[in-house]
């Protein structure tokens, strides 16, 4: 049975006046019990995007950031009722043509955002099915790549950005940084050169390549490279990402997972 249109009318007036206390004052409920709702509201989804994220608030002034709270709440339908996902929406808002821009907004903020979300993201994520039969040799069969491990692009070096560093502009090379949930389910960040970068591009493509393969292509790439080097430092390199549990291991080339 739906509800009666004047109990739904009153369910949003009252949401109204959570949302926005001075735009939609609520002329039934007692001033003082309304306002213990509102605080409650901002204070909690205040508390969930501080936790989110700290560098990105670290930044920002208070006030600044005590509306921009509001804004979020005033503006923004969130399309999850889970908790976890209160940082994918406030990015989602950020992104979208409903928030204002502020003279204040860093031009890294979009970057910054997602690279804090994505340690939640990542911590919360399904543990992965693990082929079975999978074998260490990562130079003669195709490496498996844990799902689990993103490897990600960003023009701004995220990575670095604190309240004593905030580059106005971009530097000329993007910040190549790869994010990784380990066997502990611990995640961790490590900084890629392009080297190392173009590596897991081609372990994300390949789908019937062996590791050996995979370095031999990046030797064509890379004229004038000692062919014995980037053969020695992509095999270390393959065996330091299976350690970590960014490659699972790897199959024969006739099988795919």
């Amino acid at each position: 049975m739906s509800a009666p249109d004047d109990y739904r009318e009153a369910l949003k007036r009252f949401a109204g006046a959570i949302r926005d206390p001075q735009g939609q004052p609520h002329s039934v409920v007692e001033p003082r019990r309304m306002k213990i709702y509102q605080d409650l509201f901002f204070n909690n989804l205040n508390n969930f995007l501080s936790t989110n994220f700290p560098v990105f608030k670290s930044l920002m002034p208070e006030d600044w950031w005590q509306r921009e709270v509001r804004g979020f709440m005033q503006h923004h339908r969130c399309g999850s009722p889970l908790f976890s996902e209160i940082g994918r929406e406030y990015i989602d808002y950020v992104n979208s043509d409903k928030r204002p821009v502020t003279p204040e907004d860093p031009p890294f903020m979009a970057e910054l955002l997602h690279y804090e979300w994505v340690e939640l993201a990542l911590q919360i994520a399904p543990a992965p099915q693990i082929p079975a039969g999978l074998s260490k040799d990562l130079l003669n069969h195709r490496p498996v790549l844990s799902p689990l491990a993103w490897m990600l692009e960003y023009d701004y070096p995220v990575n670095r950005i604190a309240p004593d560093f905030q580059p106005s502009e971009p530097p000329e090379q993007p910040t190549w940084v790869l994010v990784y949930r380990s066997r502990d389910r611990r995640v961790s960040f490590m900084a890629l050169n392009a080297f190392s970068a173009r590596l897991l591009t081609l372990l994300e493509q390949a789908q019937s390549k062996s590791g050996r393969m995979l370095l031999e292509q990046l030797l064509e790439e890379s004229p004038g490279v000692d062919p014995e080097a980037l053969m020695t430092g992509g095999e270390m390199l393959l065996q330091q990402l299976h350690d970590l549990g960014v490659l699972l291991g790897a199959q024969p080339l006739d099988e795919k997972s």
